[in-house]
């Protein structure tokens, strides 16, 4: 009587006692409040164990990046502090007579072509960009390390920190031996 092999199969299915049985169990499982309640119960358990989790993971992960992000500013402190007085002697002698250094006003004012151009503009000095960014290895050249207190772009171009910017400003003007200038960028425009 079936039309296919499935429902076939399906009818030997429906004759056992198995099939029948299930049925019932299903029939009145359905109808049943309580199993219904525990079945609810149940799921809003499962819920909370598993927000539970979530906030157990998070916490966990709150408590082991902090220290370490922590830890990592720490160390690079640590390194500036004592390599800023080598790393300015050792960019002290590379520099020309006259000092020239480009002070964008903020992050998006660092743009690569400008500072790039800008940078050409003066070929009798040496160009110190400083970069708006903490940890970014973003400079204006093809070199792309990361560097703690300063990297050198290209020919008498470098990038400083900012943070190494006032050491290296200072220890400059105490020496007195270099012509220093200061241009302000904002933007893409002298300010």
């Amino acid at each position: 009587a079936a039309n296919n092999y499935f429902a076939f199969l399906l009818a030997c299915l429906r004759k056992k006692d198995f099939y029948t049985s299930a049925q019932k169990v299903t029939k009145y499982l359905r109808s049943s409040l309580w199993v219904t309640r525990i079945f609810r119960l149940g799921v809003l358990l499962y819920q909370y164990l598993q927000a539970g989790a979530f906030v157990l993971l998070y916490t966990a992960i709150f408590i082991l990046i902090i220290p370490i992000l922590l830890a990592g500013a720490l160390v690079t402190l640590i390194l500036t502090l004592l390599l800023r007085s080598r790393n300015a002697a050792k960019l002290q002698k590379a520099l020309r007579r006259d000092a020239v250094f480009l002070i964008p006003g903020s992050k998006e004012g660092f743009d690569r072509a400008f500072l790039a151009k800008e940078a050409e503009s003066y070929p009798d000095s040496t160009v110190l960009i400083v970069t708006p960014f903490f940890l970014k290895q973003q400079g204006i050249g093809e070199n792309s390390n990361w560097f703690v207190c300063f990297r050198k772009e290209s020919e008498d171009v470098y990038i400083l920190r900012t943070y190494f910017f006032f050491y290296f400003r200072r220890h400059l003007k105490k020496d007195g031996q270099h012509t220093i200038r200061e241009v302000h960028m904002n933007g893409k425009m002298k300010g």
